[in-house]
């Protein structure tokens, strides 16, 4: 009998624990970016528009666009005070070469996460088009 006791107990508490690991592991998951327009490494023709999708509802606090080492391109960016999955901001024609698009954003988790992804603009590019990203590239605070 007290075997069956004990056993009963130590299956309780590890039920317990995987609910507690289940529970800490989703409130503990930050906000990624999933997919852009256009995507990390990608070759493309000066896109119209830059696009960055997250895994959930976050408020873009940077965005910035760089061509080459240090040129700052200007395209309209503000923070955001709402939360939504999807960004789009029009861009003016780039010129040839490599961007660099770097991202800060807070989840619901409260957060910080930044990230970081680098597109070319070359005549013989092919048409920006949606990518998915794998979760690399992006930090947390």
């Amino acid at each position: 009998m007290r075997i069956v006791s004990r056993i009963k107990t130590l299956l309780l508490a590890a039920g317990v624990a995987g609910l507690f690991s289940l529970f800490s592991a989703s409130v503990l998951a930050h906000s990624s970016l999933t997919a852009s327009s256009p995507g990390n490494q990608s070759t493309v023709v000066s896109p119209e528009k830059l696009e960055l999708t997250f895994n959930e509802g976050v408020r873009m606090l940077r965005l910035t666009l760089v061509h080459g080492a240090s040129h700052n391109i200007e395209f309209g960016f503000t923070p955001s005070t709402e939360a939504t999955n999807t960004y789009s901001y029009e861009l003016p024609m780039l010129m040839m070469g490599a961007h660099t698009v770097n991202w800060t954003v807070i989840g619901s988790d409260g957060h910080p996460v930044n990230g970081t992804f680098i597109f070319t603009v070359s005549a013989d590019g092919e048409e920006a088009s949606v990518q998915s990203h794998s979760g690399a590239g992006h930090h947390h605070h």
